[in-house]
């Protein structure tokens, strides 16, 4: 059973290129600006080692923020924050691996019909018996960072969304003809004995939500949905449209890698043989057949 796996990364490079500064813009003057008093103080207080451009910080971080200025301070102030951040980024992206890796297993294939050796599953024939939103809020590594006051607001907006945009896809999902049992073009018998299909790949079954989990502009909006308006008037910068689309940008990828490399496989076929009549017809094709729904069709 492959997991999923994302490339965080791809979301520290994200947000590295949103170039949002520290300090903010619209609160930053230089103190050189304010008077001779403020520039001496200012000039005096730069020296060479108070300067950023020794600062160690850029030694294995990739920052999140531009500083308004080459201070020291301010390169503080970006090492800080950008930490802050990516310690946020990085769990929730942990905390979908974790909760997709616990509800893949539970996907099963239901409702599917066979005719001979065909198999043919419309929309809803995929389904889980799993909330995937249940098992993101149940990752242990939320507990590291769940002293923010908006915490589980942010969480559970990252969580809803990642889960709304796998409900669309696994409800989109679909099986159009696939010769999944080839052994029931001739079977010899008045039943066929319950049979695995052929392995398959997933991305051959076509589902009109697969662009909700490859793209990561549909798993950001998915995410700015279930954040609160107040907290979006809050976030300076509009920073949270910034975080939502690094998170995206990281599990977009995984999920594209997973579609595109899982296999389909114990997808139980069986049914009648009507035109089986020995000895005049020892085998014949099986008619309107069905699966046997499990979970496990997408552990290969």
């Amino acid at each position: 059973m492959p997991p999923v796996n994302f490339i965080k990364v791809l979301a520290d490079l994200s947000m590295a290129s949103h170039q949002h500064k520290m300090p903010p813009a619209d609160s930053w003057k230089a103190p050189q600006d304010k008077g001779d008093e403020a520039r001496d103080s200012y000039v005096k207080g730069v020296k060479q080692e108070n300067w950023g451009v020794g600062f160690p910080a850029a030694d294995g971080i990739v920052s999140y923020f531009a500083t308004q200025d080459p201070h020291t301070y301010h390169f503080n102030s970006a090492s800080t924050i950008t930490q802050i951040y990516k310690q946020f980024i990085h769990t929730m992206i942990d905390a979908t691996q974790y909760a997709f890796n616990l509800w893949k297993p539970t996907l099963m294939f239901q409702n599917i019909k066979i005719n001979g050796p065909v198999a043919i599953g419309s929309k809803g024939c995929l389904k889980t018996t799993a909330d995937f939103f249940n098992l993101f809020k149940s990752f242990p590594g939320h507990a590291a960072i769940s002293g923010g006051k908006f915490f589980n607001d942010w969480r559970d907006a990252v969580g809803k969304g990642v889960s709304e945009c796998l409900k669309k896809y696994v409800d989109g999902v679909t099986v159009t003809g696939f010769p999944w049992y080839p052994a029931f073009a001739a079977f010899p018998g008045p039943m066929a004995a319950p049979m695995p299909n052929v392995t398959w790949p997933l991305i051959a079954c076509t589902s009109s939500g697969l662009k909700d989990i490859t793209d990561p502009n549909a798993l950001k909006k998915a995410m700015e949905k279930n954040l609160s308006s107040g907290l979006k008037d809050k976030s300076n910068d509009k920073i949270y449209a910034s975080i939502f689309e690094a998170i995206a940008t990281s599990l977009s990828l995984g999920f594209l890698m997973w579609v595109s490399t899982q296999m389909v496989n114990l997808v139980m076929g069986t049914g009648n043989i009507p035109s089986f009549a020995p000895p005049v017809m020892p085998a014949g094709p099986v008619v309107n057949g069905q699966n046997i729904p499990a979970p496990g069709n997408l552990m290969a």
